[in-house]
């Protein structure tokens, strides 16, 4: 006789949904990531940062979400850098200044991680993709990436 025993396998498959933002300039989306790490750098929350701005709680969060229409411009850039101090605007960018093309971002969205370590209820936005768009326009680069 065969002994039989029963095994209960669960198997998790996480279907893990990616986004993509539209088409924006890849100088656009450095000075969001250079902006945000000279704020984490002085160890300043995006609501700070907004009221340093002189605007509302939630601008900087706005302007750093994948997912939020708003974003810096050059109005802003000004005001970043006597905020923060800089002497040129050229130091948000110390690599360079980026070159002129398109990008669309594809991203997901994962839990934040609590001081503690254990994941948060809140979502933020991990990037897994830039790609280059090949158009003169954010019009033009958004009717490409609709197709």
């Amino acid at each position: 006789m065969f002994k039989t025993t029963k095994y209960l396998v669960v198997i998790f498959i996480y279907m893990i949904e990616i986004y993509q933002t539209k088409s924006i300039f890849r100088i656009e989306y450095e000075l969001i990531c250079n902006t945000k790490a000279l704020r984490e750098e002085k160890g300043w929350s995006q609501e700070l940062l907004s009221e340093k701005m002189g605007f509302a709680v939630k601008f900087v969060g706005k302007c750093e979400s994948l997912d939020q229409p708003e974003k810096y411009n050059v109005r802003h850039m000004g005001i970043l850098k006597n905020v923060f101090g800089l002497k040129s605007l050229d130091d948000f960018f110390p690599n360079g200044i980026p070159k002129d093309e398109q990008i669309v971002i594809h991203y997901k969205k994962v839990p934040k991680k609590k001081a503690d370590g254990t994941e948060s209820k809140l979502m933020e936005n991990v990037v897994v993709e830039i790609v280059i768009v090949d158009a003169e326009t954010k019009a033009e680069g958004n009717k490409q990436r609709e197709k």
